[in-house]
């Protein structure tokens, strides 16, 4: 099943609001980011070019440090009950770390993990997950 590691990752608390900004700019204007929005919620922006502004290159090179990980998608909301991709299953190993807010993952198991900034959570391919946003939040995602 999962794992969930508390306070796993510290670089990763301290990415900025700044530099989460300038990497939604580089995005937009390079035609890369993704944005997921019903007429109901406000939108979630998946953002997963190569561009990382300091704060954020930070918190990549430590995760990749520990897990030799190359790709990193990051999940950005601007509100509680914002967009998500509601229960779903991954076609791959992946890592969410916690970067600013705060926000859950329940399973069909009934189970839930609530992640904190530099929190960590370990989901394998194919287990059904579904994020819920509490409030304004970036969630990195780490995959092979």
């Amino acid at each position: 099943m999962y794992q969930y590691k508390k306070n796993h990752f510290n670089d990763c608390k301290y990415v900025c609001w700044e530099d989460v900004i300038k990497k939604i700019n580089h995005e937009y204007l390079n035609n890369t980011h993704k944005l997921v929005s019903n007429n109901k919620e406000l939108p979630l922006f998946v953002l997963h070019n190569n561009y990382y502004p300091p704060t954020i290159q930070s918190a990549y090179t430590e995760v990749k440090k520990e897990y030799n990980i190359e790709e990193l998608h990051i999940y950005l909301s601007f509100a509680k009950g914002s967009s998500t991709f509601g229960r779903h299953r991954d076609t791959m190993d992946v890592i969410i770390v916690q970067s600013i807010g705060n926000m859950s993952y329940t399973f069909d198991d009934g189970s839930e993990v609530i992640m904190n900034p530099g929190d960590s959570l370990f989901i394998p391919k194919g287990v059904y997950h579904n994020p819920i946003v509490f409030e304004p939040r970036v969630t990195l995602s780490f995959s092979w």
